[in-house]
């Protein structure tokens, strides 16, 4: 889904810089469409145009995105779309964001201002909270690094799987750790391990019996590099 927002801007400062008002993690839903005024009187810009949106965010990270390399910013009639990306929106608060029009040259032919308002989340930890259980079984099965048995027989994980989920209480969180792994102990006398699909592990035995766990496709990389 995209939402696009229509905005005039002022070359000249005729006009008060509009404010747009995005969510925080907001994942490039929301296409800003300028139209564009030089002395109260529209301007098209030059089809060879080249186009570049900057800012700087409330926590000092600097962002630019210039329509020789990207595509996030583009020319389309008289007026300039802009997207919205992940990283503007990582960090809440209000700042300006400048859009500069320069020649093949790198001459400035004219700049405009508007004003970014990003909303603060409900959560910190957006990952866990916009994630499905798949997604977060996924992602706990890149990072694992270890895998072993506990005093009392348990099977257990480690794994860097950068979701923060130690600090989250998530009903898919819970059911991860419910479901993902259960280990047995078979008649026979095995251990015998069942997995979510998600989770992508492959148990085996080495030549002196130790269990070996190898994950999926990339079984042949180190998962702490996936």
């Amino acid at each position: 889904m995209t939402i696009y927002q229509d905005v005039e801007l002022s070359m000249t400062g005729h006009l008060v810089p509009p404010v747009i008002h995005v969510k925080q993690y907001d994942h490039k839903a929301r296409k800003v469409r300028c139209v564009l005024y030089s002395n109260s009187l529209e301007y098209t810009p030059p089809e060879n145009i080249i186009l570049v949106y900057s800012g700087t965010r409330p926590d000092g990270k600097f962002f630019s995105y210039s329509s020789e390399t990207s595509d996030l910013i583009t020319r389309s009639g008289g007026t300039v779309i802009f997207t919205v990306t992940d990283f503007m929106t990582k960090t809440s608060g209000r700042y300006p964001v400048d859009i500069v029009l320069m020649n093949e040259d790198g001459e400035v032919l004219g700049a405009f201002c508007l004003t970014l308002y990003v909303e603060r989340a409900a959560v910190k930890n957006w990952k866990v909270a916009a994630s499905l259980y798949k997604t977060i079984a996924q992602a706990i099965g890149r990072g694992v690094y270890e895998c072993f048995t506990t005093i009392k027989g348990y099977f257990g994980i480690r794994s860097d799987d950068g979701l923060n989920l130690g600090d989250s209480d998530s009903s898919n969180v819970d059911r991860v750790k419910e479901v993902l792994v259960n280990t047995t102990i078979t008649d026979e006398g095995y251990l015998e391990f069942t997995t979510d699909d998600n989770l992508d592990l492959m148990f085996s035995t080495d030549d002196e019996g130790r269990i070996v766990v190898e994950y999926g496709e990339h079984s042949d990389e180190d998962p702490r590099d996936a």
